[in-house]
């Protein structure tokens, strides 16, 4: 057996010496390393197959200790069971719930007890061989009743408010919305075996449960909706928020901030552009129809070569054009990386989507990155007829770092008298005043720390002094903003640099620019990111593309 870690970490003994000692000292850690050790084993072989003597000889205690604390077999069965349900009803009251509105508390709730249940099949495994046992253990344990009571009326208490605000329809109980819950999030486990062999593993690969886990909560809400209303349409309904950040966007960063923890902290440059890539690859969605991504092109530059990746929309040529440049806080990030974005962008607003694999810091440091742009603009100026491009309708865009090369772009080609038709700027970053209020405000983030991203700049220009003074690192700073083009700005509520955004709308409407700006209420930097998460970005990238193909398309 897998021995269970407890704080005494010397030999086993029976009843004298260290470990009758510690028993002692410590008889929590005694009793939860026993449970630790008896779950495996329950899971592995069942009541009947799983020995004590296996259990003691995998824990750090005596067979005897296991007998002073649960009686028998049985009564050690029972209370792994009881720990179990004990550790899945604490989790759930972490989610505050009751704090949340009705329809995203029942969501949350389902897609939780997906989670839990996806990453706890020790639990699942136990509640199948209680039910080969016709549940009579379950109804000799002391605690189960209640724990499981007080699931029912929090779940019910949610089900209540959306009935009493007109968005749920009446007639249901907690005990029926608790059964579909449980009976989707434990099929996804109990049958992975069977389904996989039958079916393949595509559904149980990352991509595969999160769409699962989306699925779950989008079947319940469907169903306890009341007839004529959305989910959509409910969400928005007036209620007192609990919460600024749209739930969709919480479960884009769960599932974000998950696949980030397992990069080394300390790893360097190429580690994290491969890890962009994987983490990007496995939320990749299927390019809408009709849209073409396959064809690539290298252009030579001053900077070395940089390849672009053709997103080509359906449709008549000339076609207008948009050079995108990807964020990445300058360091990594590719047209890959931001495939969901650029595909759809394409599709959307019609648009031949030329995306850059522009210099990376910190191997290239500023103004490498910047200086590749005029020559991919100059290139499909020229290549306009091999690319079916219509170049007086040429643009350019990208999103957080990239959006900071777009801005900076439009200042090099208004000086050297090259007509751009639009800029689309992304939660760009447009210079670094720390003493403005999002700065403060938001300086933990969420996703983007204010330090992340002063780090991120220092490496994109290690020269301070430059990095505080030059318009072509920080846009808002140049004298003059006339004569660019007309611009649209996509801003996130919860982002240390909100403002910065802010004020370079203002600076581009004193100097007599069109622009239009989205505030992106509840949203974070990176969110676009969220597509497949929900409507929010989806939302947002389809009134980018929109203005888009308004004034340029």
């Amino acid at each position: 057996m897998e021995e269970s870690i407890v704080t005494n970490s010397g030999p086993a003994s029976d009843d004298t010496g260290a470990a009758r000692r510690h028993w002692k000292q410590n008889p929590e850690a005694v009793r939860a390393n026993i449970l630790e050790v008896a779950r495996k084993a329950f899971v592995a072989h069942g009541l009947t197959g799983a020995k004590i003597d296996e259990i003691a000889a995998g824990t750090e205690t005596s067979k005897r200790m296991i007998y002073y604390y649960f009686g028998d077999k049985e009564g050690l069965y029972r209370a792994v069971l009881e720990d179990a349900y004990a550790q899945m009803r604490a989790a759930e009251d972490e989610l505050e719930l009751a704090s949340l509105h009705p329809v995203e508390a029942l969501r949350r709730l389902a897609e939780f007890t997906f989670d839990h249940h996806a990453s706890h099949e020790d639990f699942v495994r136990l509640v199948m061989v209680e039910n080969m046992h016709k549940a009579r253990h379950m109804k000799k344990a002391g605690d189960l009743s209640g724990q499981n009571i007080s699931a029912i009326r929090l779940l019910d208490e949610i089900y209540q408010r959306g009935c009493t605000e007109g968005l749920f329809r009446r007639g249901l109980t907690a005990i029926e919305l608790h059964w579909h819950i449980s009976a989707l999030a434990i099929f996804n486990v109990a049958n992975r075996a069977t389904f996989s062999s039958l079916f393949g593993t595509a559904l149980f690969e990352p991509k595969g449960q999160q769409q699962l886990r989306r699925h779950v909560g989008d079947m319940l809400l469907r169903f306890v909706m009341k007839p004529g209303l959305s989910v959509e349409e409910a969400s928005t309904k007036p209620i007192a928020e609990a919460r600024a950040i749209h739930p969709d966007i919480y479960r884009f960063r769960e599932t974000w901030d998950a696949t980030w923890a397992t990069l080394p902290t300390e790893g360097d440059a190429a580690t994290r552009r491969l890890h962009f890539e994987s983490v990007s690859r496995s939320l990749r969605l299927p390019s809408p129809e009709g849209v073409e991504t396959d064809e690539e092109h290298w252009i030579d530059t001053d900077r070395g070569p940089v390849r672009v990746r053709l997103f080509r929309p359906p449709g008549s040529e000339p076609l207008p054009g948009m050079v995108f440049l990807h964020g990445g806080a300058w360091r990594q990030g590719s047209p890959e990386t931001h495939w969901n974005i650029t595909a759809r962008l394409a599709a959307w607003s019609g648009h031949l989507v030329i995306s850059v694999d522009y210099a990376l810091a910190p191997e290239q440091t500023y103004p490498a990155a910047l200086e590749q742009i005029p020559a991919v603009l100059g290139w499909a100026r020229d290549h306009s007829g091999m690319l079916g491009l219509d170049p007086e309708r040429l643009s350019i865009g990208g999103d957080g770092a990239g959006a900071n090369l777009a801005a900076a772009a439009t200042l090099i080609c208004r000086d050297a008298g090259v007509k751009l038709a639009a800029q689309l700027l992304i939660y760009p970053v447009c210079d670094f005043d720390t003493t403005r209020p999002s700065c403060t405000e938001y300086a933990e983030g969420p996703l983007w720390t204010l330090a992340q991203l002063l780090s991120a700049h220092a490496q994109y220009c290690p020269d301070t002094t430059r990095r505080l003074s030059d318009p072509l690192i920080s846009p808002l700073l140049a004298r003059d903003h006339a004569g660019l083009p007309q611009a649209y700005l996509a801003l996130a509520e919860h982002d240390p640099l909100r403002d910065s955004g802010i004020a370079y709308a203002e600076a581009l409407r004193s100097a007599g620019v069109a622009v239009e700006v989205d505030s992106g209420k509840g949203l974070v930097r990176d969110y676009l990111h969220a597509i497949g998460f929900g409507s929010a970005a989806e939302d947002r990238l389809r009134e980018m593309s929109a203005w888009m193909k308004a004034v340029a398309g």
